[in-house]
């Protein structure tokens, strides 16, 4: 069910046309074995990873402890992390021990402040354990400072720019944080026997981490924020906003596609369809049915428009953003940075220093930001996606120009069918407003899940249950 959904797809549609039975109940009982297919095949593991210091190094042997279940347990995994490489410095420098690790500082940003709460914000200093909230949604950061040769660039890493993308960014950045913490682990034991000389001139490279972007959507399963917002269209910059929200709503065709993408099968808003009477077996059984039954319509109908328009024609619709619907897909926001946003910039520029955004950053400055993300292409593999023009800079070392060399290989050979309908998308999150070339470079890693017409119907699905499903 995750390699052959398209064939399956198209199998259905065939046999459907073959046997001249109505395509609505074809899809009906395809979407209905589906879902029980999910349900039986979806592994419900326990691991066993503690995150006491002594357990990180001894039990931590399982790949899966990377992998976190919830938001709250993904928070935990990396913020506890930042405190043990913490004690680890400390106890390097009680014992004099040379470690490749200078400096761990963290930061936490809860989105639920203003604009001027960020501004007053200090990092936890590198003494300070930094605490949990389990309760609270909160963007964290943690900032190491590295021994680095002369040739070096500083690093951004963020997850969860899509709440529900962020599950695998998160494994990224715990397994990176608990490699180090090893590799700590085994100079402690041998007293640090690495040289200073083996460091050049004692430069150093900075890695900046920043944990669950949007972690309301991250806690709830969903991509967009607490306010419906795809946080990857809501970076504008400040001199595009107004002709971005007053453009034609049907700029990129999306009024033209709004039944399919937006539909609703009963106008009743959440809220009042909780005080609904309780319903009999039978009235519950017939609803599910004419649900099953709507969301094959919307199957249907997203089949149709792709064999209309085409899948590149209908996908650039799709992504594009739209500025005008606050309960529809891809919604980009009004124009106001969404508090996640101003998390990140303040963590890149004020946090980590790189000043990126400000216009101050270092003339030398040379940071490669990663943002990650999960949804488009093959199953299992994942597509490098960059902006051909930024790689021609000659203040990019030949480290980044290999690495660059390595990314355009694999896009070339790979994202064809990714890459294509972002043309003209604005309000990246490593867009060229918070991260500027030359002194950055962005990279979006997008790890593929299932096939793309499934991906749209379950954004669709999703958003119309949010919007106007019973909260249970």
């Amino acid at each position: 069910h995750n390699h052959n959904y398209s064939t399956i797809l198209q199998a259905v549609i065939a046999a459907s046309t073959i046997a001249m039975f109505p395509l609505r109940h074809i899809f009906a009982v395809a979407a209905i074995a589906h879902i029980i297919w999910i349900w039986i095949d979806s592994p419900k593991p326990v691991y066993f990873c503690p995150l006491n210091r002594e357990g990180l190094t001894n039990d931590w042997t399982d790949e899966n402890c990377y992998w976190s279940t919830s938001y709250a347990e993904a928070r935990e995994k990396f913020v506890s992390l930042g405190n043990r490489l913490r004690e680890q410095l400390m106890f390097s420098q009680d014992e004099n021990a040379f470690l490749d690790l200078l400096d761990v500082q963290s930061i936490t940003y809860d989105i639920a402040g203003n604009s001027e709460y960020y501004k007053s914000l200090q990092a936890i200093d590198a003494s300070t354990l930094q605490t949990i909230s389990p309760e609270r949604d909160t963007v964290d950061a943690i900032l190491l400072t590295m021994r680095a040769s002369d040739d070096h660039v500083d690093i951004i890493h963020s997850s969860g720019t899509h709440g529900v993308e962020g599950y695998l960014g998160s494994a990224v950045q715990i397994r990176f944080l608990h490699e180090i913490f090893l590799q700590n682990e085994e100079l402690l034991k041998n007293k640090g026997q690495k040289k200073a000389s083996e460091y050049g001139n004692g430069k150093v490279r900075k890695i900046l981490l920043i944990h669950a972007v949007n972690p309301f959507g991250m806690r709830h399963h969903r991509r967009t924020n607490e306010n419906n917002v795809d946080l990857n269209r809501n970076v504008l910059a400040p001199d595009k906003i107004k002709s971005v929200i007053e453009r034609d709503p049907n700029y990129f065709g999306y009024v033209d596609m709004d039944s399919v993408l937006n539909p609703i099968y009963n106008p009743a808003p959440r809220q009042s369809r909780n005080d609904l009477p309780e319903q009999s077996s039978y009235d519950t059984i017939h609803t599910f049915m004419k649900e099953v039954g709507s969301i094959a319509s919307v199957i249907a109908s997203i089949v149709k428009i792709i064999a209309s328009k085409g899948y590149s024609n209908a996908k650039r619709t799709i992504v594009s953003a739209q500025y005008h619907k606050k309960a529809g897909v891809f919604y980009g926001g009004n124009g106001r940075w969404e508090n996640s946003v101003v998390a990140v910039q303040h963590a890149i520029d004020e946090f980590a220093g790189f000043s990126l955004s400000s216009g101050d950053a270092d003339a030398q400055s040379k940071v490669l930001w990663i943002d990650v993300h999960t949804g488009l292409g093959k199953y299992g593999s994942y597509t490098s996606l960059i902006k051909k023009e930024v790689t021609d800079n000659n203040l990019w070392t030949s480290q980044l120009n290999t690495l660059v060399a390595d990314l355009e290989e694999k896009q070339a050979s790979n994202s064809k069918a990714v890459s294509s309908g972002y043309e003209q998308t604005v309000g990246f999150i490593n867009g060229d407003v918070l991260c500027p070339p030359p002194a950055c470079f962005a990279v979006s890693q997008e790890f593929g899940t299932r096939p793309g017409v499934a991906v749209i119907l379950s954004l669709v699905l999703e958003n119309k249950f949010f919007n106007w499903g019973k909260s249970e």
